[in-house]
């Protein structure tokens, strides 16, 4: 009676198992790295977004009696390179009859004759200019930080991110959570996108 051959299946290897595991791993960092970025920039750009569109602070006008440029040194220590910045000093008057502040300094981007009037916001620290663009940049900044916080959150789950890694339709099917996290992740990441691209579209013809 002709016997079968018995296939024994080989099991994967250590080394096979850690060299697939490498480039998730690799992902997920990735998606700190992008979870971090859009915590830290979106944060900081929600945090004083009020200055300049007068939403905070305390509204008023600055006289300006002189304006200079200085540059700020800037970059990494082999890639240096002098920023301009200009900075108008002048009188600041609270619109609401506050205190008048004798000296007060702004950080404008543009020099301006003397006698020259800039609506500006005073802060706990400082002087802000209300900027017409930056209405509309900030919350853009925020939209942005908003993508790359849902990005790096679908890589943290899925590894997804790294040349090696799994695909985008392979990672999309591995999601945690199955069709509710994959909708969360749609959604947010759509209607992040949209604000962006809204807020920079208003932007520019403004």
């Amino acid at each position: 009676m002709p016997t079968q051959p018995f296939f024994r299946r080989r099991s994967s290897s250590p080394r096979t198992r850690s060299s697939t595991r490498l480039p998730s791993m690799a992902g997920r960092v990735v998606g700190a790295g992008l979870v971090l970025a859009g915590l830290f920039f979106g944060g900081m750009t929600a945090k004083d977004m009020g200055y300049p569109n007068g939403h905070k602070g305390n509204a008023g006008t600055l006289t300006v009696q002189d304006c200079r440029t200085q540059f700020d040194r800037v970059g990494s220590s082999r890639h240096r390179h002098a920023r301009p910045v200009v900075t108008c000093t002048g009188t600041f008057r609270d619109d609401r009859g506050g205190a008048t502040v004798a000296v007060a300094t702004v950080e404008t981007g543009a020099k301006f004759e003397p006698g020259k009037q800039l609506a500006v916001q005073k802060t706990d620290h400082k002087f802000v200019m209300i900027d017409e663009q930056w209405i509309w940049q900030s919350p853009a900044i925020v939209c942005v930080s908003a993508c790359a916080l849902v990005a790096g959150a679908f890589c943290l789950l899925t590894g997804f991110g790294v040349r090696r890694g799994p695909g985008f339709r392979d990672a999309w099917r591995r999601v945690p959570g199955g069709t509710v996290v994959r909708a969360v992740l749609a959604g947010a990441g759509g209607l992040a996108a949209l604000g962006a691209g809204a807020a920079l579209l208003v932007g520019g013809i403004v």
